[in-house]
């Protein structure tokens, strides 16, 4: 611990336990539980991640040059603590979230927490996430594990961190300078990516660097010998509290962020950190020595990793009840949850798995358990989404294999990939065979732009089934135009095939989603005028191709009611939708039915 002189002054030493780090913990998660509590009330409550940053940067570099000065310094030894303090934790939230979320989820929002668990596993959840939408768009209840971003960053950090704070130390005679310039030159970057991609700055490691290396320079200033003054220690306190305070207060979702904005809540932590002197008895130091932060801090890791799995899922299961049944629920599972798995996993785990002579089971148990996760993300994703590769189709895309009863092919873009889990379950219960070649994001009819349809010919001259299923976002894809799918229909019908053709279902208002629903909306939904007109004309379209060999299933009825109401929500009070335009697998299912017998008719008539 580092001590006091007569002079006032800090002097430089060995740093122990400070009870203040965890009360600025504290202050951290209870931010961020405040954002995910109440967005509009506490806007900028998100920056509580990048006090942890500082506060990560400040601890790993001080526990390093503590090796290194004594000499201790190994590689091995560092990742046997970092596995010993993250793992257990982390991964006994990933296991109790996909567990939970099989009962809860839909299949594909299901699908979609199985690939991001295994990137999670493999600390790249951050890059996946690239393509989801910004932190702030994306959509809250369905994205369970969208926090584990934060700790994709910190572990993609201390990949090179450790190799350069030694080579920094050994090779270089300014190491603080050295960090620093690093450190100016990923806030550079983090300015400028904030301006054109912020999307990019939010989620990268080089646009985030700087937030750890800052707490690092101040842990390489301490032990290089750099003090202040007990006046400017206590000047530094209440100028970082207030600079948090101000980012609490100004900095919203609105704000491009990170960018030069996020220098607020990183120089706050900064000069909090800067502040820590030993027997000061100030009145910052005291709130943060205070008992009840200290324990909120030491168990803030278990806190942060269990509460937005909670709140998603609790939101998602629970959208049609009233705010104060979610909020006590939230409140609740999650003290009961961050207490258990503090006492009986973090703490003990920690403790045991940091011992040396339990360095092959730390590092073997953190294997096992990612390629678990891995595995198992695998397989959630591929079995509760069937939308195939685009360079798969012209092979058959996902194949279903039946005991000869015939074959189904399934065609089109993201609406037809959305009935492949239901035709996957019919193809097993009537035992037919079922080929996916329906894929999300891609044209398969004819001379569309990009289209794939060559692949689509190939695979039906090659293996001719007895019948296809053709779906489309007819609305967009038609346009008042069906040459394109008149030329697929006479192609499939020239090859001896069945053809059925699904319309589209009504389209829901955008802003009328399960948050709507829990903020207040009626799930009285109607379909935009124009939109409705459109879908309607295409649905007429499709409709008039109907003939001998090829019929259609117009599922218009099903989900609309008396009026023109949609019918979003299904008899077990789940949604029937996954989103504005596609159907979710309790949609599906009400359309199950009318499948079952069209397929049954065309196999019959082959």
């Amino acid at each position: 611990m580092s001590v006091e002189s007569a002079n006032g002054k800090v002097k430089a030493g060995r740093w122990g336990y400070l009870p203040e780090i965890d009360g600025l913990r504290a202050i951290a998660i209870l931010s961020v539980l405040m954002f995910h509590f109440d967005r509009q009330l506490f806007g900028g409550g998100f920056v509580g991640v990048d006090i942890f940053f500082v506060i990560s940067g400040f601890l790993i570099t001080s526990v390093l040059l503590n090796d290194i000065n004594q000499g201790q310094f190994s590689i091995l030894r560092f990742y046997q603590r970092r596995i010993a303090r993250i793992a257990p934790a982390f991964f006994l939230v990933l296991v109790a979230t996909l567990l939970a979320a099989y009962f809860v989820y839909s299949a594909q929002d299901f699908a979609s927490l199985g690939a991001n668990s295994l990137a999670a596993a493999l600390s790249a959840i951050n890059l996946k996430l690239l393509f989801q939408g910004t932190y702030f768009q994306s959509s809250p209840d369905a994205q369970a594990i969208l926090h584990y971003w934060s700790l994709s960053v910190e572990e993609q950090f201390y990949l090179f961190f450790p190799l350069y704070l030694y080579v920094t130390l050994r090779f270089t005679r300014q190491p603080l300078a050295v960090t620093l310039a690093v450190c100016a030159g990923s806030f550079a970057a983090c300015v400028v990516v904030t301006h054109f991609a912020p999307t990019y700055a939010f989620y990268l490691l080089p646009t985030r660097a700087w937030e750890l290396l800052i707490g690092a320079a101040l842990a390489l200033f301490r032990q290089s010998g750099g003090s202040i003054s007990a006046r400017a220690a206590s000047i530094a306190g209440w100028g970082g509290l207030t600079l948090l305070l101000l980012s609490l207060l100004l900095i919203s979702t609105e704000n491009h962020f990170p960018g030069w904005v996020a220098m607020l809540p990183v120089s706050g932590t900064a000069l909090l950190l800067a502040s820590i002197q030993k027997g000061s008895g100030g009145l910052i130091q005291s709130l943060l020595v205070h008992r009840l932060p200290v324990y909120i801090g030491k168990r803030s890791y278990s806190l942060y990793l269990w509460h937005w799995p909670i709140f998603s899922l609790v939101d998602y299961q629970f959208f049609l009840a009233n705010s104060l049944l979610r909020l006590s629920l939230k409140i609740v599972v999650c003290i009961v949850a961050t207490l258990l798995s503090y006492k009986f996993v973090e703490r003990p785990l920690r403790t045991y798995l940091s011992m040396r002579p339990r360095r092959s089971l730390a590092f073997g148990g953190f294997t096992l358990a990612m390629i678990a996760i891995c595995i198992a993300g695998v397989e959630i994703r591929t079995h509760d989404y069937l939308s195939a590769d685009p360079t798969q189709i012209a092979a058959g895309g996902i194949s279903i294999k039946g005991v000869g009863q015939g074959t189904v092919a399934l065609v089109g873009d993201s609406q037809a990939a959305m009935y492949g889990l239901e035709l996957a379950s019919l193809a097993r219960a009537e035992g037919f065979s079922l080929d996916v070649l329906g894929a999300a994001a891609t044209n398969e009819l004819p001379d569309e732009p990009g289209t794939r349809w060559t692949d689509v010919e190939k695979y039906l001259v090659k293996r001719r089934p007895d019948v296809v299923i053709v779906v489309e976002a007819w609305s967009t894809k038609l346009d008042g135009d069906t040459r394109h799918l008149r030329k697929a229909l006479d192609a499939m019908e020239g090859l001896g095939c069945r053809v059925i053709l699904i319309t589209q279902p009504p389209v829901l208002p955008q802003p009328e989603t399960r948050e709507a629903i829990r903020n207040g909306a009626a799930p009285s939904f109607f379909e935009d005028r124009a939109t409705r007109e459109k879908r309607l004309i295409a649905t007429a379209s499709v409709r008039s191709l109907a003939d001998g060999k090829v019929s259609v299933l117009d599922i218009d009825d099903l989900f609309t009611g008396v009026g023109g109401v949609i019918l979003a929500i299904a008899q077990d009070g789940r949604s029937t939708y996954h989103d504005s335009g596609h159907l979710s697998d309790s949609g599906t299912a009400l359309v199950r039915p009318m499948l079952e017998s069209a397929i049954a008719n065309a196999l019959r008539s082959r």
